[in-house]
């Protein structure tokens, strides 16, 4: 009978330490990141936000005039803190929202601050970018647009990977609420299931006045960390259309069509 007490008391205790011990383990990392694998091949981190999140988008698209599942496009503005959500109607993009930054975010001015915000520049956000179960809630990652003259680099800053996400988390990117990044995650992923092949993401440092000739070429800035970016910007504004962007020799060229 002592024995059996014993036996007991052992196996109660050997238990609670397990319980206690285990967020120190890697195996919660381990289990977190095999159904985060699963779901997001199953798609059920996105059927779940599609679930809660769709019925009152599609009543606000509707009342828009715009349909779930039209090409997105995005904008951001860094000095702004603020993201643009633009999707297509007929023929030319309508602004439908836009997110700010996260506080956290924009409270510092830290050298790490600007080391984690991405760099202006074109990026591109395609099926594979997506990230329903991601530790920061959801994350959609950033994929510059490659440069097709530039050699081959083994800099560390190049291998960095930027990316929207949400739980206002701290990873290299832009932070933002989970409201917000929900809503911009559903209507990136319709947009992808409907046929659009990738989503153009393009970072400013700040609005341009379209009347000043700033805002026609980046060389004039004569501080132009990517150059001819802001023709990408002036060719949006003159059409509300996203332009067919190339990259070569680090400069941004405009398809001459836009």
């Amino acid at each position: 009978m002592r024995a059996r007490t014993y036996a007991i008391l052992t196996i109660i205790a050997l238990g609670a330490a397990g319980y206690f011990a285990l967020p120190y383990t890697p195996v919660p990392d381990y289990v977190h990141a095999f159904t985060a694998r699963v779901s997001a091949l199953t798609g059920f981190g996105a059927d779940r936000i599609r679930s809660r999140v769709l019925p009152d988008m599609e009543k606000r698209l509707n009342e828009a005039g715009i349909a779930v599942g039209a090409p997105v496009y995005l904008r951001v503005f860094t000095a702004d803190q603020k993201l643009q959500v633009w999707l297509r109607g007929d023929t030319r993009y309508s602004e439908i929202q836009d997110a700010g930054f996260c506080a956290s975010d924009a409270d510092d001015t830290s050298a790490n601050a600007t080391f984690q915000t991405p760099p202006p520049g074109v990026y591109r956000i395609r099926r594979d970018d997506l990230s329903p179960n991601s530790p920061s809630h959801v994350e959609l990652n950033l994929t510059p647009l490659p440069d097709d003259d530039a050699p081959s680099t083994n800099d560390a800053a190049a291998a960095i990977s930027y990316s929207l996400h949400g739980n206002c988390s701290d990873i290299a990117g832009i932070s933002l609420k989970n409201d917000d990044i929900e809503q911009i995650y559903l209507l990136v992923d319709t947009a992808l299931r409907a046929g659009q092949q990738y989503v153009p993401v393009h970072i400013f440092e700040k609005p341009r006045d379209m009347d000043d000739s700033l805002a026609l070429t980046e060389d004039a800035t004569n501080n132009s960390p990517a150059p001819g970016l802001y023709d990408v910007y002036a060719a949006f504004e003159r059409t509300r259309i996203p332009p067919d962007v190339s990259k070569s020799n680090g400069r941004y060229h405009v398809d001459p069509a836009n």
